[in-house]
């Protein structure tokens, strides 16, 4: 057993790399005599370990496996309760539902504390518990290495003091945090005419550490960018589960973090525990779909025959130091690739080698692009051909598409989400379906797009459905533009995007679950089971048909589920 103060240096420390295992592990793993490195359960069957630089290095999917390396996540943002039909039912005599007896947890840039909107009538905390991942001079929660954990009891001493900080120093810089759970989970501001979605109900907050350097080096991340590690994400769940069984309370779980990496079928680790927590009891995971529908991220096609080669056209612009690409298909098609770069300096076709990597140095572009196969994705039965362009000339870079085996001839091609491209890149033919960032794309969990509320129109940036394998989602969508919320210092402000609809979905699945558990008297609930009341209630626009990928069943209406209840 590694003594703690050692495993914390560790997981701060860019000498140590970062990996995510579970039980389907590659040669490399199960080499190592885990017992001997810091490593933390983070839930399930996944354990995040951190090796040491010098026996890593280099990183390729070839060593580690795909699911291994940590994805990076950042944040998918930026008279709204009746639109969603949440206000009735906080105000029926017969209900008042306000989320009381209910834990919803957030996994985001923190929470401004101090707020009047997160306490009780009396000035005591609504926040059960914070585990702020960027301070490490106090105590981390039980059973985690780095960190600090500040309790209910520490926050209400702090707000007795008159620098609350003194005691409590976790703070909300950019505001993410603290404007999603004031829409989940705040309570009223006459002043404002502000009332969040479940005003009585328990918070919890896990303020998430920003991502490695070495990771945002491999995926080219811009410094500037809000980039949060898988694995950080993972042991957050894993936080929140801890103190919803500590407090005896229903969880329900706000995810508004997103990236284009991954499969999109749901098999990354983060919406493989994800789906995990929503088949259990009392665990409600609700996600966005991000704002990716329009940047032009994203492409499909077909290939008709085994003798039909295409070819996809990237636009780079001047200046972009680097970014990633991941080509997906289902076995037993099988892909391979040559590129042609802007000046028409050809590679031949890269010849198919089972989980192989392969580099090209493009002479007159002084570019350098790293190529990775692998026919053996965990928990898929797809290919996955991965793509690092290491400065990247400007101009039109063609990805030539060979088959090399036919079933169906469907292919994807995934550039990452905008925050993590460093200048302009994308692709002339996009398509803007299959545009939900993982961890959207999992069975489980509440899947929400967002519209305008106001003109009840969908937006063209919200993440559009389905997932790769064809599951319905979104599940359902909700209001996401001009939406007023906290910021810290008592501000308030009007933004957008798609943590507005997943923070209001959060809030009105909270009211469900105080109904189904208090109300009803059902002792447990799973995911799948609000879900479906959620979509029983959603409003259909007529001559739409339904479920489709913009929409999925419909625009939210807590309301009108509890109207078909009664009826039934």
């Amino acid at each position: 057993m590694i003594d703690p103060s050692i495993c914390k240096e560790r997981i701060l420390s860019e000498d140590y790399f970062d990996f995510i295992i579970s039980d389907i592990r590659t040669p490399f793993f199960s080499s190592i005599p885990l017992d001997n490195v810091c490593a933390q359960q983070a839930g399930n069957k996944y354990r995040c370990v951190y090796l040491p630089r010098i026996q890593v290095e280099p990183i390729t999917l070839e060593r580690f496996g795909y699911n291994s390396i940590p994805k990076c996540y950042t944040p998918t943002s930026m008279e709204t309760m009746n639109q969603a039909g949440i206000l009735p039912l906080q105000t029926y005599p017969t209900l008042q539902l306000t989320g009381k007896g209910v834990l919803i947890g957030f996994l985001d840039s923190g929470i401004d504390y101090q707020n009047s909107i997160f306490r009780n009538l009396d000035g005591t905390t609504r926040i059960a518990g914070i585990w702020d991942q960027t301070i490490q001079n106090d105590t981390p929660p039980e059973n985690f290495s780095y960190g600090s954990e500040y309790t209910r009891e520490m926050i209400d001493k702090a707000l007795l003091m008159e620098d609350p900080l003194e005691l409590v120093p976790s703070i909300d810089i950019d505001g993410h945090g603290t404007f999603t759970a004031s829409l989940a989970a705040g309570s009223g501001n006459p002043s404002e005419a502000f009332l969040g979605a479940a005003p009585d109900s328990t918070i919890a907050v896990v303020k998430l550490k920003q991502a490695k350097q070495y990771l945002r080096n491999y995926y080219f991340i811009p410094e500037d960018a809000v980039c949060y590690q898988e694995n950080d994400i993972l042991l957050g769940l894993h936080y929140l589960d801890q103190l919803a069984k500590r407090l005896g309370l229903p969880l329900v779980y706000c995810l508004s973090v997103g990236t284009n990496a991954g499969g999109h079928v749901g098999s990354l680790p983060l919406p493989q525990l994800l789906n995990d927590y929503g088949a259990s009891a009392n665990r409600i995971p609700v996600i966005g779909t991000g704002n990716e529908s329009d940047k032009r991220h994203h492409y499909y096609d077909e290939i008709p025959n085994d003798t039909t080669s295409q070819t996809v056209e990237i636009r780079v612009g001047e200046n972009v130091p680097g970014f990633t690409m991941e080509l997906w298909t289902s076995i037993p098609n099988i892909l391979s690739i040559s590129l042609t770069s802007p000046s028409g300096e050809n590679t031949t076709r890269i010849p198919i080698r089972a989980n192989a990597s392969t580099t090209f140095n493009f002479l007159f572009e002084q570019t350098r692009v790293s190529i990775d196969y692998r026919l053996l994705v965990e928990k898929e039965n797809s290919e996955l051909i991965f793509f690092r362009f290491d400065n990247p000339s400007p101009g039109i870079w063609k990805v030539n598409v060979e088959p090399i085996r036919i079933i169906d001839g469907r292919y994807h091609i995934w550039l990452p989400v905008t925050e993590f491209i460093n200048g302009e890149v994308f692709f002339l033919d996009s398509n803007p379906y299959y545009t939900i960032t993982n961890p959207g794309n999992a069975d489980c969990p509440i899947t929400v797009s967002y519209y305008d509320g106001n003109t009840n129109a969908m937006v063209l940036a919200s993440g559009r459905g389905f997932s790769r394998n064809e599951q319905i989602v979104p599940s359902i969508t909700a209001p996401g533009i001009n939406v007023k919320g906290a910021l810290p210092n008592g501000r308030y402000a009007v933004r957008s995007g798609a943590s507005i609809s997943a923070a209001i979905t959060s809030g009105a699945t909270a009211l469900l679950l105080e109904w189904s558990i208090y109300h009803l008297g059902y002792p447990s609930v799973d995911a799948c089971q609000m879900k479906s009341l959620l979509i029983l209630g959603a409003i259909r626009t007529p001559n739409v048909e339904f479920p489709n990928q913009e929409w999925g069943y419909g625009k939210l209406n807590l309301y009108n589920t509890f109207e078909i209840i009664r009826q039934i």
